[in-house]
């Protein structure tokens, strides 16, 4: 068996069966009029070791049965947009989720503050490969058709959102691209279903109740027992509207008029809180000596700041209910230069 010989057999060995033959006979060919192309221009037969170099220059047998296997991509073109958006979509939701427990250290407990960057890359790292992973293996599956996806085929132009033509320069109230409208949207989705299951019960406070480096505690005020149904309801409704911002970003009214609905439950919720004037009840730790002057000091600058912060979310959500009426109003007709 001569060196063209043992390259076929080696690609053929390598080659699905039905295929082998028509497949090696192809190869054959092509590679025997390199050969004599070669031979033309030197004037005299190959030599062993130009005939393996010639053969060589053609590729490695695993890499030619490569081209002519049936070996299919990981994912392919056509998927890839897609697992793309989810990844960048999946590494945003690993930021927030780890980012939270952080966020809550540093206000919670001042003096741990320095590890917190390396808490919050490890739980990010460890989330993110987790996520990518997840979505590889689903894009896998997907491209192989065992998760069949009808909605990626029949989708209709008539159901993409419109786009204003001023969109991409950031004029006018909301005037976001749909990308960053969906990531935010995505945000509100997570971090509105993380406080139901904490407010719930159904997942535990992931901070402690204890005042750093001191002997006191803070315990919830008898309004929050009061607020608790009507909480809930808000933070329903804003999980529709999220889900809707989400899933159907083209559904502009009926989002602001959501929207509209959450700004004023939150106002009213904010006087609420205002005209309670305490949230939190500082107490001392059980079986310790109560010092009533740290104690008091430190409930009339937590009032202080209630106070402030209400007054502040009753400016902002004016604000937004204002901007969700003109949206809900303005609806989504097509801006005049866009009709131009």
């Amino acid at each position: 068996m001569d060196l063209l010989d043992r390259y076929l057999a080696a690609v053929a060995a390598l080659l699905p069966k039905d295929q082998r033959e028509d497949i090696v006979a192809e190869l054959r060919d092509t590679l025997l009029n390199r050969m004599e192309e070669k031979e033309a221009e030197q004037g005299r037969p190959l030599t062993a070791a130009e005939r393996e170099a010639v053969l060589k220059a053609f590729g490695h047998p695993i890499a030619v049965a490569g081209r002519f296997g049936t070996t299919r991509a990981l994912i392919g073109p056509e998927i890839y947009p897609f697992y793309m958006f989810g990844v960048k979509a999946l590494l945003v939701v690993a930021a927030v989720v780890s980012a939270i427990p952080a966020v809550i250290t540093v206000i919670t407990a001042p003096g741990q503050a320095p590890g917190v960057f390396a808490q919050f890359l490890s739980s990010f790292i460890s989330a993110a490969f987790t996520m990518i992973g997840v979505a590889t293996v689903l894009g896998f599956a997907i491209e192989r058709g065992w998760i069949p996806l009808d909605g990626l085929t029949n989708w209709k132009v008539a159901d993409l959102p419109r786009l204003d033509a001023l969109g991409a320069t950031g004029k006018g109230f909301g005037r976001k691209g749909p990308n960053r409208r969906r990531f935010e949207a995505l945000l509100e989705v997570i971090l509105t279903t993380l406080f139901v299951l904490w407010w719930t019960g159904v997942v535990p406070a992931p901070w402690s109740n204890r005042v750093t480096d001191s002997d006191m505690v803070l315990q919830p005020a008898s309004i929050w027992a009061t607020l608790y149904w009507p909480l809930l309801a808000w933070a329903g409704v804003q999980l529709v509207s999220s889900l809707i911002g989400l899933l159907r970003p083209g559904w502009v009214r009926v989002r602001a008029a959501l929207e509209v609905v959450c700004g004023l439950a939150g106002l009213a919720l904010a006087v609420v809180l205002w005209r309670a004037g305490r949230i939190v009840v500082v107490a001392p730790l059980d079986g310790v000596e109560p010092r009533t002057d740290a104690i008091a000091g430190l409930q009339t600058a937590l009032d202080l700041s209630l106070h402030l912060t209400a007054t502040v979310m009753m400016v902002v959500l004016t604000v937004k209910v204002a901007v969700e009426l003109w949206r809900l109003f303005r609806g989504d007709r097509p801006s005049v230069s866009a009709v131009a």
